[in-house]
């Protein structure tokens, strides 16, 4: 190995701090997983695994049960069949029965052709019934009574009856040791039964019918009462549907209250607009209508021109002479003579007479364009006040039309539904009496029919007449045998499980601790020996180098660094450090193949092995331990100085733990080691930290904090789940960000078939079995 007294910054990193650090993670940020709850996959998983004891259990349970088997008395069972309906039904009947029930719209109670099985078994099995049979059968056997072919008070009874599947029969079932017991007590039930259906199947089936009939007139009547008084009701009033009508009003008020609110708006609008136009214009409506008449005649607007001129003669020689001037009283007679043809123009076109006292409207001034617009826009706008006037008034008389009728509506609903309801429980009570008279009069035809049987009483024998036993059942008993030990081997199973507190799957570890699973290495030896380095560096061509990186192991590192690499793409990791729970978990061995894996993927990398109570570092990359990290921090030796060099791969610089202090905690707990991290952090790309186990050390913990987080390593079937948990929970105290977990010595984890060496080609296969003890690690 070589020293590595020089090493610069890796380029072209840009970095704008030096420790950026991920937001920590721990499981106690998310919900506590259920551990009384286990899914399918996890089940199979213990099964597989506690297989043998599963199959040791089920074997003595099952061998168990076949022993008591064969040790009990053996019963048979003997049995009859009873056609308790006709196979073929009266169609004529039962259409008849359809017809008149769809007549009164009670096609939907149509009842279920057939007998009420559940209720006609009870009645079959009922002490009333079972009575005179009885009486019969201890007559032979006088022990037997209705317990005993019944059961009662945790006694199972002998004798069942039940309806084969959807059929028409029923099947009698009696159990006993005694062969010849078995068939008379059948004969004896048989007889019974087929009596009970020719004479004592009496019901008040036809009393029902005839009940109803009683009722029928006097309902039909107060259907027919209820129906004329809705017919009034609605002749009265004039309704059909009040409440579609109700509905119709309420839409015809909302109408009328927008159509005032609009004409309302429309008014005042128009108001306005006509004051405004009357200020302006100096004119009411009238006057300017006739103004506007005048300003449009030639000959009126022509005298009237005429007589300003005079006026303005007037007014110009009153400056020079006096009134009673020649010339002004020339102007004057003038202008006396001009007024009357005015007047009389004036008339003309407007159609009306002017006295001499209204002359107002000849005084109106000269209407331009712009005022004769105005005052056709005041015109307009009056004619429009008036027609909104009109409306208004026609919409609140309509609006207290239908108030009216609104104050009037409630109650002539209330009568409407009242008549509704009672003539709908009257027409419901008159259907449901008529539909239950039909069914009387099904029922009492089916009971003119007797039942048949159609099974003699008869034991199951075998071939050769000897009757088989009913129980107890060998295979039926060997069978719950087996299952009832696969039950109590599978729980067993589980608590060994729970005895055995250790995580075995990668995937139990990640459910537990809810945290990233960024890598699963796979148990294998390679792991503790010598590195792949070493391999490397005998390696005579390339082509061992593409064959050593195809170990499933060594994928698996590389995998753990592509995963650790992408989990925050946009703060990529920098340094890391590396620890377990407990010793023995393989965490230096992950550190190594890691810090491996990372240089030969083209990243620089520093290992630092921080474990001075134990390292390992040096032993598994084959490297003096001295100096170290110990002489660089105790002494005034540069970490370059003490830093080593792989030969074979270039990009990875190791710094061994040196001598083991007497307190290592206070050395990296020193400025001069943060001094050294902070440099670490700007020369590479990755720096590694391998620390001591979490559990009673704090130096994996405060080596985490100048760090972007910790690794946590867990041995698969090795590590106790208390152990991981209690670390955890020692990080989360001290907030120490958690990267996530590596499940190392994963035994029997499946890899990717594609790393399989068997796969490659065959040079490849000749150039391993040329050198069979080559470790690719």
């Amino acid at each position: 190995m070589e020293t590595a007294h020089n090493y610069q910054p890796s380029s072209p990193h840009s970095h704008t701090s030096q420790f950026q650090q991920l937001q920590p993670f721990y499981p106690a940020d998310l919900q506590e997983p259920d551990d009384d709850e286990l899914d399918l996959e996890q089940i199979w998983t213990i099964v597989r695994r506690r297989a043998v004891l599963i199959a040791g259990i089920t074997t003595v349970v099952a061998a168990g049960a076949l022993a008591w088997t064969l040790n009990q008395t053996p019963k048979y069972q003997g049995a009859f069949h009873l056609l308790v309906e006709p196979v073929i039904s009266d169609q004529s009947q039962i259409s008849g029965v359809s017809s008149a029930l769809q007549t009164i719209g009670m096609g939907s109670v149509l009842p279920k052709q057939g007998l009420d099985y559940d209720s006609q078994v009870e009645v079959l099995q009922s002490p009333k019934q079972m009575a005179p049979i009885i009486q019969q059968l201890q007559s032979r056997y006088p022990k037997i009574d209705y317990r005993s072919l019944f059961g009662g008070m945790g006694q199972k009874g002998s004798l069942s009856i039940e309806r084969l599947k959807k059929t028409k029969v029923l099947k009698v079932n009696y159990l006993d040791s005694d062969p010849e017991k078995i068939q008379f007590v059948l004969e004896q039930l048989a007889q019974g039964y087929l009596r009970y259906s020719l004479e004592d199947r009496k019901s008040d089936s036809r009393q029902g019918i005839q009940f109803i009939e009683d009722q029928l007139p006097q309902l039909r009547q107060r259907v027919d009462t209820l129906q004329q008084q809705l017919q009034q009701f609605r002749q009265q009033y004039n309704l059909i549907d009040p409440q579609v009508q109700g509905e119709q009003l309420a839409e015809q008020i909302t109408t009328l209250q927008e159509d005032s609110l609009e004409t309302q708006t429309s008014l005042a609008q128009q108001q306005l607009l006509f004051a405004n136009l009357q200020q302006r214009l100096g004119l009411d409506p009238e006057s300017a209508l006739k103004a506007s008449a005048l300003t449009q005649s030639p000959r009126y607007q022509q005298l009237l021109n005429q007589l300003r001129d005079i006026e303005t003669k007037i007014a110009t020689e009153k400056a020079r002479f006096t009134d009673n001037s020649p010339s002004i009283q020339a102007l004057r007679d003038q202008q006396q003579n001009l007024l009357p043809l005015i007047r009389q123009e004036a008339q003309e076109v407007l159609g009306e007479n002017i006295s001499q006292s209204n002359t107002e409207v000849l005084r109106a001034p000269f209407q331009d364009s712009i005022r004769l617009g105005l005052a056709s826009q005041l015109i307009d706008t009056a004619n429009k006040i008036e027609l909104l006037k009109v409306r208004n008034q026609a919409i609140g008389e309509a609006q207290g039309f239908f108030n009216q009728q609104v104050q009037q509506f409630p109650v002539m609903i209330r009568q409407y539904t009242d008549l509704q309801r009672e003539l709908g429980v009257a027409t419901a009570t008159l259907n449901q009496l008529l539909g239950q008279r039909e069914m009387l009069r099904v029922e009492a035809a089916k009971q003119d029919v007797p039942w048949e049987l159609i099974s003699e009483p008869k034991l199951v024998r075998n071939k050769k007449g000897k009757p088989i036993p009913a129980e107890p059942s060998v295979s039926k008993t060997f069978g719950i045998g087996i299952i009832g030990g696969l039950l109590l081997g599978l729980g067993a199973a589980l608590l060994a499980e729970r005895l055995n507190n250790v995580f075995h799957t990668p995937q139990e570890l990640k459910d537990t601790t809810r945290l990233a699973l960024l890598g699963v290495i796979p148990y294998s030896d390679q792991a503790m020996e010598v590195p792949r380095s070493r391999v490397l560096a005998d390696s005579a061509t390339k082509a061992d180098f593409y064959y050593a990186g195809a170990s499933p192991l060594i994928e698996a590192f590389r995998s753990l660094n592509a995963n650790l690499r992408l989990l925050n793409s946009g703060n990529p990791i920098r340094s890391v450090v590396i620890s377990s729970a407990a010793p023995a978990d393989g965490k230096s061995t992950v550190a190594v193949n890691l810090a491996q894996a990372a240089a030969a993927m083209g990243q620089r990398v520093l290992l630092v092995d921080t474990d001075l109570r134990w390292p390992q570092v040096s032993s598994k990359m084959g490297l003096k331990n001295t100096p170290g990290l110990t002489e660089a921090i105790t002494t005034n030796a540069a970490p370059a100085d003490v830093m080593q060099q792989s030969p074979t791969e270039e990009n990875l610089f190791v710094l061994t733990a040196g001598s083991i202090p007497p307190d290592p905690l206070r050395l990296l707990s020193s400025k001069k080691m943060q001094s050294f991290m902070e440099q670490w952090q700007a020369a590479f790309d990755l720096i590694i930290y391998d620390a001591p186990p979490l559990l009673g050390l704090a130096d994996a913990s405060l080596l985490a904090g100048h760090t972007d987080g910790i690794l946590l390593v867990v041995g698969i079937g090795q590590t106790e789940r208390s152990e991981v948990t209690q670390a955890l929970d020692g990080l989360h105290t001290s907030g120490t960000p958690v990267l996530g977990v590596v499940a190392n010595k994963a035994s029997g984890y499946p890899m990717n078939a594609y790393y399989d060496h068997r796969r490659y080609p065959t040079a490849y296969q000749d150039q391993r079995s040329a050198d069979p003890d080559a470790v690719p690690l």
